[in-house]
């Protein structure tokens, strides 16, 4: 049986749009896995909301079988927050102060660094806006997956897409490593740490990525794109890997 029961309105709204951009098919069987779309030219596409590691297993075996997989993971530029009364009442609408973007949205690539720099796996991020839904209750309650530290009087229910905008594509080591600064892809470019690649970013305009250059190498290192070298003082320095020259 497939498991739509718990899929999101966001979720179904991304899978439809994909669907029809892209001539696929949806909820095809390969192997043990149901796979969200597969198109005519046999890529699996995979819708992820959230937790894309826990595709890891999925995309090892599809990879390994000569599938190519896309997996789409939308970034939440806006998201207005509906809450509503149990007789279905809308109460209030407001726009949450949180916002993502390419950047902080790395770290849900964490668990599949070693695949990154397959071709065949191609990452697709489309800012989005979006509402999530929520229900008063009379008494504080726990949220459904246990992660709330205290207890609030209401429940998450669903969330709805309401618009698609820019779309981010990361394909392949030379996409990743296009991810630093220009002054660290120079050919000549010294040995850099986290602390230039945050002043790197800033000299380029690109303050809302400087907070994230700790995770951008991390994810670049676990890759095997770059490499930490010796180096006096307690900061880390790397250098582009032999991987990522080839």
């Amino acid at each position: 049986m497939i498991n739509t029961l718990n899929e999101s309105q966001l979720h179904k709204a991304l899978k439809t749009f994909y669907a029809v951009q892209f001539s696929a098919q949806e909820e095809v069987k390969l192997g043990r896995w149901y796979c969200d779309l597969v198109c005519p030219d046999k890529r699996v596409v995979e819708i992820q909301t959230k937790n894309v590691g826990a595709l890891k297993e999925k995309i090892h075996w599809l990879l390994k079988e000569g599938r190519r997989v896309m997996v789409v993971h939308p970034i939440i530029a806006q998201k207005t927050i509906e809450t509503y009364g149990q007789d279905g009442a809308l109460i209030s609408r407001r726009k949450s102060p949180k916002k993502e973007s390419l950047w902080s949205e790395l770290r849900e690539f964490t668990s599949l660094a070693e695949f990154l720099c397959d071709k065949k796996l191609s990452i697709l991020m489309p800012e989005i806006t979006m509402a999530e839904k929520r229900v008063q209750s009379e008494e504080a309650q726990q949220s459904k997956n246990k992660r709330r530290r205290f207890k609030k009087s209401w429940q998450k229910t669903d969330k709805a897409l309401l618009t698609i905008g820019a779309t981010y594509k990361l394909c392949g080591k030379k996409d990743w490593l296009s991810l630093l600064p220009r002054a660290a892809l120079r050919p000549d470019a010294e040995p850099f740490s986290a602390a230039t690649i945050r002043d790197a970013f800033i000299a380029e305009q690109k303050k809302e990525a400087a907070p994230h250059a700790n995770l951008l190498l991390w994810l670049l290192r676990k890759a095997s794109l770059i490499i930490r070298v010796p180096h006096e003082g307690r900061a880390f320095f790397y250098v582009w890997s032999r991987r990522a020259s080839l």
